[in-house]
């Protein structure tokens, strides 16, 4: 572990629970406030300056064969059993061997959930936390352990009550594996995110609850609490250039209101990429049937269209966020012939046709003030490139012959390969991503863009809509030099493609 002179130290434990009750403190509010994590006056020295780097840090949740499936907010009259939940937890092992194999420190929700209890249960707080967020667990809390809270208490999982009905105790946190969208680091401090999915509102207090009082985590400063503000933001939106500059995703999982309060709080520039336009985003997010759901789903998160790669690099759907194929990307094309002759609902195509037109908008909001500044007609990859970026397209090189001949690779080649996640990549050391396998065309251009790919068998993984980067919460990062990019290890060897197909048998 690094040590800094600038880390804090761990906020002061509360009043025991008896002693609060005697002044008339409810567990409840005990909770409120003990499991709240101190936000820092001023902003903390970085602990990473952007999203690429070699990761020193990250915080990671392992996907358990045994981890409960059933959600206290499930709407369904019987429970899911598509799921297989051994070939996840083999699928995400692999990330954990590659993230360690660079050198990062990987810490596991599990074990900092655990070192928090140790911690807070002498003074009460942990019983006060448990029954306010988990009552079904307070009737014993001594015997409580992260893996009761995770819901991986096989005995716990399928009870039967006195009235021989099964009596829900214990709530599905697999969503908890995405640790990306419950909280980010920024060069000045952690932001805790508030979940637009109500389902997942218990990431976001589990991380209140590590950040203030796990020992492995009691370092990190918090500079934004998206809870305590009541604005909904998640991590998979939120990408950080450098020590200046933050990229937004906003309007589909993120309110585009929280924009300025992190302009203002962090002191940097946010610049916002538009997936639906919409002035707030009320808890639940937003979301739609048919077609316009699975447009949805293509581009959930910011990190699910564009990833950064490098210095100045970035990986991008192509198409969607250049102004000049506003209305006549891909999609579009297909949309507004696919609605007169296939069974796609008219309205469905309007929204959808209307969201693709207007998708990759950018607005700036100017560090410290939080001021916006529209930036025109351009969309964000005109933006970027007109800052110096470089892009490596989903899909791999566009076809320059026709319109016919872009349309065919997009729909044949770019669309299969970003469902299965392939510009969701996480940087781990310099000039290497890992991304999931089974993405050809997307691998063969970063290669040819210089940039070095560790693929992992994921099936089991990229259907439930998320990727690497999502699977990861770097803490801690050495910033990437020229230096390193140009001393990174040479493409993957033949030994371990070979070992890669072994793994895909």
């Amino acid at each position: 572990m690094i040590h800094h002179s600038t880390r804090r130290t761990a906020p002061a434990i509360g009043p025991t629970r008896r002693e609060a009750l005697a002044i008339g403190i409810g567990a409840a509010a005990i909770a409120a406030s003990c499991a709240r994590p101190t936000v820092a006056a001023e902003p903390a020295s970085p602990f990473l300056s952007s999203d690429i780097g070699a990761l020193k840090r990250v915080l990671v949740h392992s996907t358990k064969p045994n981890d409960h499936l059933i959600g206290k907010l499930d709407g369904g009259v019987i429970p899911s059993v598509e799921v297989d939940r051994a070939a996840m937890a083999e699928q995400q092992a692999s990330l954990m061997r590659l993230l360690s194999e660079t050198g990062a420190e990987v810490i596991e929700v599990a074990d900092a959930l655990e070192a928090a209890i140790e911690a807070t249960r002498p003074s009460g707080v942990f019983e006060a936390w448990l029954d306010a967020l988990y009552p079904r667990l307070g009737a014993d809390p001594a015997a409580v352990t992260a893996d009761m809270i995770l819901g991986r208490r096989e005995t716990m999982q399928f009870e039967l009550g006195p009235d021989g009905n099964y009596r829900h105790r214990t709530d599905d946190a697999r969503s908890t594996m995405w640790t990306r969208d419950s909280a980010f680091m920024t060069p000045n401090g952690l932001v805790i995110c508030n979940a637009a999915n109500p389902i997942r509102t218990h990431e976001n207090q589990l991380m209140r609850f590590l950040y203030a009082h796990s020992p492995m985590l009691k370092d990190y400063p918090v500079i934004f609490d998206g809870m305590e503000e009541g604005l909904v933001v998640e991590g998979g939106d939120a990408m950080v250039a450098d020590e200046k500059t933050m990229f937004l995703g906003v309007g589909n999982r993120t309110d585009p209101r929280v924009a300025p309060f992190l302009a203002r709080r962090l002191g940097m520039d946010i610049v916002t990429v538009q997936t639906v336009e919409r002035e707030f985003l009320r808890a639940g997010g937003w979301s739609g049937d048919g077609w316009i759901g699975e447009l949805n789903l293509l581009v959930l998160h910011l990190d699910t269209y564009f990833t950064l790669v490098g210095p100045k690099h970035g990986l991008a759907l192509p198409y969607l966020m250049e102004a000049e194929y506003a209305g006549e990307d891909p999609l579009s094309r297909y949309v507004r012939g696919a609605r007169a002759d296939t069974g796609m609902d008219a309205d469905d195509a309007e929204a959808a046709l209307k969201m693709l037109k207007d998708f990759g908008a950018v607005r700036r909001y100017a560090a410290g003030t939080g001021a916006e500044e529209r930036l025109g007609a351009m969309k964000f990859i005109d933006y970027l490139k007109a800052d110096g970026y470089r892009i490596t397209f989903t899909g791999g090189p566009r076809p320059e012959t026709s319109d016919e001949d872009r349309f065919r690779h997009f729909m044949s080649v770019a669309y299969p390969e970003q469902r299965r996640q392939a510009t969701n990549v996480v940087q781990a050391a310099p000039g290497r991503v890992i991304a999931y396998d089974g993405n050809p065309a997307t691998k063969a251009a970063l290669e040819a863009d210089g940039v070095s790919v560790d693929a992992f068998f994921a099936r089991d993984l990229w259907s439930w809509h998320g990727g690497p980067h999502c699977l990861t919460q770097p803490l801690e990062r050495i910033a990437a030099t020229a230096a390193d990019i140009a001393a990174a290890k040479a493409p993957t060897t033949a030994a371990e493609a070979t070992d890669g197909a072994a793994q895909r048998r």
